[in-house]
């Protein structure tokens, strides 16, 4: 009886698949305009997400009962495939959030090149109420003293940054914008995204911001930020700071539309009720068939964001909502809407 061909093991296999789909550095924008976007991973952040669930489900396919069809324990990712609606449908079966079940199927998409719909399971939907993080006090509340880290707060809750971002800032790296104290946040950011943060609070939090970077200088401000710090709540009190400085009432915009590239607005116009109006720039149209679409990258929309779901009634001032959302580093006014604002 001849012995089976020894091969990787399914973990290296996993990690050199991945591994080939790395873009990191390469603009996901572009590839999105090109439609080849879905083969890529342009973080290191996603990357070692996907990288750890992937190897969760690999390990758990060698732990199954033999598959009648395969005959034998799964030895490449191509066999592990067999496995993978029934991973998902267990994680559901465990009682994971939504969130996590539509990661594990976003993590196995990218292992095996596909659409999570390729995997015939019906994911549960993600809900706000659901979210837990940063809401409330948990465990680690306890082992975080407010005072002690009373300037650490203070400066995340004027600037928003992420704690890998968190852990990079230089005192040097606030600056002067258009007349606004800022922050040039360049290393540490999601997706490689750079951006430049107002940095938003009352006068003596601005006032500690700006003495805590002076003292720095050169060197990080914070380059071990407490592990306990609930870093994403601060984020969140930002967000709502930069909303609140830039919202209007609802009667300015109601009737305002924004005309908007990469996340930033360069245009607006006014309708009599609030509809689209496609003479108004026609250069940023071009006909397809019978219709008229917007070049790639354009977007045209209403300034009056009206939330859905459990937050139905709600609105929101977009421009604003830009505002917040550049100023966090995220790529959709939509998020600060739906996560960041109670």
């Amino acid at each position: 009886m001849g012995r089976h061909k020894a091969t990787k093991s399914l973990i290296q296999q996993v990690k050199e698949t991945l591994d080939s789909k790395l873009a990191i550095g390469e603009s996901k924008y572009l590839a999105k305009l090109n439609g080849t976007y879905t083969n890529y991973i342009f973080s290191w952040e996603t990357y070692r997400s996907y990288l750890k669930h992937s190897c969760y489900f690999v390990q758990w396919c060698k732990e199954q009962p033999i598959d009648p069809v395969l005959g034998h324990k799964p030895r490449t990712l191509e066999e592990c495939r067999i496995f993978a609606e029934r991973w998902l449908q267990s994680t559901i079966d465990r009682g994971l959030s939504a969130y996590t079940v539509k990661l594990e199927g976003s993590a196995l998409a990218k292992l095996y090149g596909c659409s999570t719909k390729d995997f015939n399971i019906q994911t549960p939907a993600r809900k706000r109420a659901n979210i837990k993080r940063s809401r409330g006090d948990v465990i680690m509340d306890k082992h975080f003293s407010i005072t002690k880290n009373k300037n650490l707060i203070t400066f995340c809750r004027c600037t928003g940054l992420r704690r890998s971002e968190l852990e990079q800032i230089r005192g040097t790296d606030l600056i002067e914008h258009e007349g606004k104290r800022c922050l040039d946040v360049h290393k540490g950011t999601k997706g490689g995204r750079l951006r430049i943060s107002e940095i938003c609070g009352a006068e003596d939090e601005l006032e500690t911001v700006k003495r805590l970077c002076a003292e720095a200088g050169s060197n990080k401000i914070f380059p071990d930020p407490h592990s306990n710090a609930d870093i994403h709540s601060y984020r969140a009190d930002y967000a709502k700071r930069v909303y609140e400085k830039y919202k209007r009432e609802y009667s300015e915009f109601k009737h305002e539309r924004l005309i908007v590239y990469k996340n930033k607005v360069v245009a607006s116009y006014i309708t009599k009720n609030g509809r689209r109006d496609v003479s108004k720039f026609p250069e940023l149209y071009k006909l397809e068939g019978n219709r008229k679409r917007m070049l790639p990258g354009y977007r045209d929309v209403s300034s009056a964001f009206y939330c859905r779901v459990d937050r139905k009634g709600e609105c929101f001032d977009r421009r604003a909502l830009f505002e917040a959302s550049n100023a966090l580093g995220h790529s959709r006014e939509s998020i600060v809407a739906e996560h960041y604002l109670d």
